[in-house]
C-alpha cells in the first residue's frame, strides 16, 4: 500500500513540475523584448555568482561533493557544517538576488501577462488533477486494469 502511495505522489509531483515548465516556456514566449534582456542578464548574474561560489570551495568540500558514496542529502548537510562565514553570506546573497530578480520580473509583467501565467496554470492544475482521477499519476505508471 505504501509503495502505491508513494508512486501516486511521485507522480503527482512530476506531473505538476512539467505543468510548470510548460507554463514558463509558453510564458517566455509571450514576455517583451526587454523582459528576455532582463531575464539574460539576470541568468549572467547568477552564473558568475554561482562560479564564484564554486571557486571559494575547499579541496575538502570538493571531496565531499565527488562522494559517490553519500546521497545529495548527506552531502548537503556535509558541505553546511564545513561552510565558511564567507561562503554563507555568499549563499545568502545569492538567495537575495534571486528573489529580488524574481520580484523584478513580476513587477515587469503587463496585466495581460500575468492572466496568461495564471490561465496556463489554471489548466495545468486541471490537467494535473484529470490525469490524478483517471488514475495514472500524469506520469503513465497507472494502476488502471489491476
Amino acid at each position: 500500500m505504501a509503495i502505491i502511495a508513494t508512486v501516486i505522489t511521485t507522480g503527482a509531483a512530476m506531473a505538476q513540475d512539467m505543468n510548470k515548465d510548460q507554463v514558463r516556456t509558453q510564458t517566455r514566449d509571450n514576455l517583451t523584448e526587454e523582459q528576455h534582456l532582463m531575464l539574460q542578464e539576470r541568468k549572467q548574474e547568477r552564473i558568475m555568482l554561482r562560479d564564484q561560489f564554486k571557486a571559494s570551495l575547499t579541496e575538502e568540500q570538493k571531496a565531499i561533493l565527488q562522494n559517490q558514496e553519500m546521497t545529495q542529502g548527506q552531502k548537503r548537510e556535509q558541505l553546511r557544517e564545513c561552510f565558511t562565514d564567507e561562503q554563507r553570506a555568499m549563499l545568502q546573497n545569492q538567495m537575495q538576488v534571486r528573489e529580488a530578480n524574481r520580484e523584478a520580473m513580476r513587477g515587469s509583467l503587463t496585466e495581460t501577462q500575468k492572466e496568461q501565467v495564471r490561465a496556463k496554470m489554471r489548466a495545468g492544475n486541471r490537467e494535473t488533477t484529470r490525469d490524478m482521477q483517471s488514475g495514472n499519476g500524469g506520469n503513465g505508471a497507472g494502476l488502471k486494469g489491476q
